[in-house]
C-alpha cells in the first residue's frame, strides 16, 4: 500500500535534498524515500522506546542515550539478538559469552538482571530450565 505524504521541509534541508537530487540523478522523492527507509531499516525497536541501531551497533533508550553494556553485558545482549526469535541455550551462553571460561547460572542470572535494570525487565525473557530469548521487537 502506496500513501502520498507532504513534509514541509526547511531552507537547509531543500538545499540538501537538491544537491543529492543533481548528485544522484534521482527524484527528490527518490531519495528522502531512501533516506527514510534507510532509517526504518537500520533500526529494531523494542518496546518502552529502547531501539538498536544496526549501523552505530549499540542500543539506545527513549531519550536516544546510548545504554553502556560491560563486556559480558553487551555479549549477551548481542548473542540474543543474533538469535533473534531463537531460545539461547546456557550451554551456548557459556560458549558464546564466556569463551568456556568460568560461569555458574547465577553470574548469568546476574548479568541478565544488570541488564534488565539498565533497560527494562522484558527486553529479556527467562525460559525456565531452557534459556533466555529477546523480547518482543516491532
Amino acid at each position: 500500500m502506496s500513501k502520498d505524504l507532504t513534509i514541509k521541509l526547511s531552507k537547509e534541508m531543500e538545499a540538501y535534498l537538491k544537491k543529492k537530487e543533481i548528485e544522484t540523478s534521482c527524484s527528490m522523492e527518490k531519495i528522502v524515500e531512501d533516506l527514510i527507509n534507510e532509517q526504518v531499516n537500520n533500526k529494531i525497536i523494542f518496546e518502552e522506546g529502547f531501539y538498536y541501531d544496526k549501523q552505530k551497533n549499540a542500543l539506545f533508550d527513549k531519550d536516544n542515550k546510548v545504554v553502556e553494556f560491560t563486556k559480558l553485558q553487551n555479549g549477551l545482549f548481542h548473542l540474543l539478538l543474533q538469535k533473534k526469535g531463537e531460545i539461547v541455550d546456557f550451554d551456548t551462553i557459556h560458549k558464546e559469552v564466556w569463551k568456556n571460561k568460568g560461569m555458574s547460572i547465577f553470574t548469568m542470572r546476574n548479568i541478565v538482571k544488570r541488564i534488565r535494570d539498565l533497560t527494562y525487565y522484558g527486553l529479556i525473557i527467562n525460559h525456565s530450565n531452557k534459556g533466555y530469548t529477546l523480547g518482543e521487537t516491532f
